[in-house]
C-alpha cells in the first residue's frame, strides 16, 4: 500500500467551476476573487478579506502596508518556512529570533517580550502546523508596545484562540492555499484578513500596481501584480464549502494517532492547548530516532516529511549568532505523518502498524 503525505481535493463542482472560468473569457480581476474574499472574510469573521497570488506575496503587501524599512525589526520565531522571512526580509527590516515553546512548537510570548527594543515594529507569530500560538500574550504585548501584530496562519485555517478564529485577532492575519493546504487553490495563492477599512483599501490597491478600485491610468504608489487568477478563486470558492467538515476529519486522525503512538518508544504527540483549536494541517511527532524511523516508513511505501529540516536562523544569508535551543533540538527530531481528510482508515491503520513495528524491532 502506498500512502501519501497529503492529497488534492477534487470533485466535479471544481472542474465545472474551472470550465465555467475558461468560457466566461475573465481570467482576472472577476467576480470570482471577489467572492473568494468575501466567503473567506465571513468565514474567519474579519470584516475584509485580500485575496492574493501566494501565502508569501501575502505576507510582503502586509509588511508593505506597514511602511517596514532598513533598521526596523521583527519578532518571529525562526521554526518556520523561510517565506515568513521573506515577507519583510526584501525590504531591508532585520529578524529578531524568538525560541518557541517546545510543546506547541510556537514562539514564545515571554521571549518575545524580552526581545523587543527600540527598533521593534513588528511580532509574527506563525501558527505553525495548524495550532494557534499564544494570541493573547502576543495581543498584550503589542498593545504594550505599541508594535503591529501579524498572524502567519499559512497552515491554520481554522484555528482558534479561545474560540475567536486566528484570522480575527491582531492587525493583519496572512493565508497561503499552496495546494497541500487545508483548503486550496490548485496552485499558488493566498489572503490577508484585516479590519481596518483604510488598511483594506492600501491592500488592494498594493497587489494591483498601487491603484485604488476604480483608477486605471493612475497608480496612487508603487505597487505588484499579486493579484489572484480566477481559475484559481474558482476553485477555492468550492474548497472553502468543505473546509469544516475536513478540519473535524483531520482532528479525528489526529486523535486516533495520539491515541495509538503516545507513548510508544519515544515518540512525543502533538499537544493541544486547553484554549486553542488545532486544526492539524500537518501531524507532527517527535522522537530521538526520526530519520532511522523515515526510512522504516518510506521501505513500507508511507510518506513522510520534515517541517522543517533548517531552522530559519541558519540560513546562509542571515547574519548573527542566535541561541535558540528549543529551536535547535526539536528540528532533529520532527516527522510529519500521512495527513489529509481523504486519508482512509486502511491506510492509517498501515501507517500506525508501520510505526509500531519500528519500535517494537528495535
Amino acid at each position: 500500500m502506498k500512502v501519501e503525505l497529503n492529497r488534492m481535493f477534487v470533485n466535479d463542482r471544481i472542474k465545472e467551476s474551472v470550465l465555467s472560468v475558461l468560457e466566461s473569457g475573465r481570467y482576472v480581476k472577476g467576480p470570482m476573487a471577489a467572492e473568494m474574499e468575501r466567503k473567506f472574510a465571513s468565514m474567519v469573521g474579519s470584516p475584509f478579506a485580500v485575496s492574493c497570488s501566494s501565502g508569501s506575496t501575502a505576507l510582503m503587501l502586509a509588511f508593505r502596508a506597514l511602511g517596514l524599512g532598513p533598521g526596523d525589526e521583527v519578532l518571529m520565531p525562526s521554526h518556520t518556512f523561510v517565506a515568513s522571512l521573506n515577507g519583510f526580509y526584501h525590504y531591508g527590516a532585520r529578524p529578531v529570533f524568538v525560541d518557541v515553546d517546545p510543546e506547541t512548537m510556537t514562539m514564545d510570548p515571554e521571549k518575545a517580550s524580552d526581545a523587543v527594543t527600540d527598533s521593534t515594529k513588528a511580532v509574527l507569530p506563525v501558527h505553525i502546523y495548524g495550532h494557534p500560538a499564544d494570541m493573547g500574550a502576543f495581543v498584550d504585548l503589542a498593545e504594550d508596545r505599541e508594535i503591529a501584530l501579524i498572524g502567519d496562519a499559512a497552515q491554520a485555517h481554522g484555528a482558534a484562540y479561545r474560540g475567536t478564529d486566528v484570522g480575527a485577532i491582531g492587525d493583519m492575519t496572512c493565508y497561503s492555499f499552496f495546494p497541500s493546504k487545508i483548503v486550496t487553490v490548485g496552485g499558488e495563492g493566498g489572503m490577508i484578513t484585516c479590519e481596518d477599512e483604510e488598511l483594506y483599501l492600501n491592500l488592494q490597491a498594493l497587489k494591483n500596481h498601487g491603484r485604488y478600485e476604480g483608477e486605471r491610468d493612475i497608480s496612487s504608489m508603487p505597487g505588484f501584480n499579486f493579484r489572484l487568477p480566477e481559475i484559481l478563486a474558482s476553485i477555492g470558492i468550492v474548497q472553502l464549502e468543505h473546509m469544516e467538515s475536513w478540519i473535524e476529519r483531520r482532528r479525528e486522525i489526529a486523535k486516533r494517532y495520539s491515541r495509538e503512538l503516545e507513548g510508544v518508544g519515544d515518540t512525543r504527540v502533538p499537544v493541544e492547548r486547553d484554549w486553542a483549536r488545532h486544526v492539524y494541517y500537518l501531524y507532527v511527532i517527535r522522537t530521538s530516532r526520526r530519520d532511522e524511523l523515515r526510512t522504516h516508513l518510506k521501505n513500507r511505501g508511507i510518506s513522510t516529511g520534515i517541517h522543517y529540516r533548517v531552522p530559519v536562523h541558519r540560513m546562509p544569508y542571515i547574519e548573527g549568532r542566535w541561541e535558540l535551543p528549543e529551536t535547535e533540538s526539536l528540528v532533529n527530531e520532527i516527522l510529519s505523518l500521512p495527513m489529509h481528510p481523504l486519508l482512509t482508515p486502511e491506510e492509517q491503520d498501515a501507517v500506525i502498524e508501520a510505526v509500531l513495528d519500528f519500535f517494537r524491532s528495535s
